[in-house]
Order: C-alpha cells, then structure tokens, then sequence
C-alpha cells in the first residue's frame, strides 16, 4: 500500500507531469505509425507545427508586454523557491490588489498562444 501511494505521488508530482505527458504522446505516436505507417511523418510535422506555433505565440507575448508577465503580479518571485509547497493556500499568491491585472496578463498570454496554434494548424 505503502509503495503504491508514493508511486502515484511521484507519478502524479507537478514537476514530473510534463516528463509523463511526454511519455504517453510517445506511446500514442507509437500506436498510430504501428496502426498507420504513412501517418506516422504526418502526425510528426503537424505537432512540431504546432509547438513552433506556440512558442511563436510566447515569444510575441513576450516582446509585445515584457513589464505585463503573469508572474510578475505574484508576492514572491517563483525563481527563489520553485519547489514551494503551501498545503493551505496558493504556493505563489497574487500580490495585494493585483488579482484583475494577474488574470488579464494569463488570459492575455493564452489567447494570443492559441491564436498562433490555431493559425498555423488551420492555415495548413
């Protein structure tokens, strides 16, 4: 029981997600080059498009509002303690006053992100 419950701990940490998204595209890549092999390069140019697309959509973000990042309406910065784990609030709250301007900055950054993968992954 013991083993079970750190292994969902691990498997399920914030810090490992992304290593097991990663993980399962690859098993599902796998699966589609073995059920189609003429797909295989097609699924391969589609999702680096589309991860090109949204480091495009970061980027211009970036450029166009670099004193508006999400991050830099939060109390602390996030750099000084990544791993910050606070079981009774936020790890990294807003900062005072800030919450209206915090959200605006994400959903800002996201739609700007999606709008760049969608554009490229419409556009062709």
């Amino acid at each position: 029981m013991n083993i079970v419950k750190k292994l969902r701990t691990l498997l399920f940490h914030a810090r490992y997600q992304f290593y097991l998204l990663i993980v399962l595209a690859m098993l599902l890549h796998a699966l589609i080059w073995y059920i189609s092999p003429q797909q295989g390069p097609v699924v391969l140019y589609k999702a680096g498009l589309a991860m090109l697309a949204a480091i495009m959509g970061f980027g211009l973000d970036f450029i166009l509002f670099p004193y508006s990042r999400p991050d830099s309406y939060l109390c602390d910065d996030w750099k000084n303690d990544p791993d910050a784990c606070n079981y009774n609030g936020a790890d990294y709250p807003i900062a005072k006053g800030y919450a209206s301007a915090f959200n605006t900055a994400t959903l800002r950054r996201a739609i700007i992100i999606v709008g760049f993968v969608l554009g490229i992954s419409l556009g062709l």
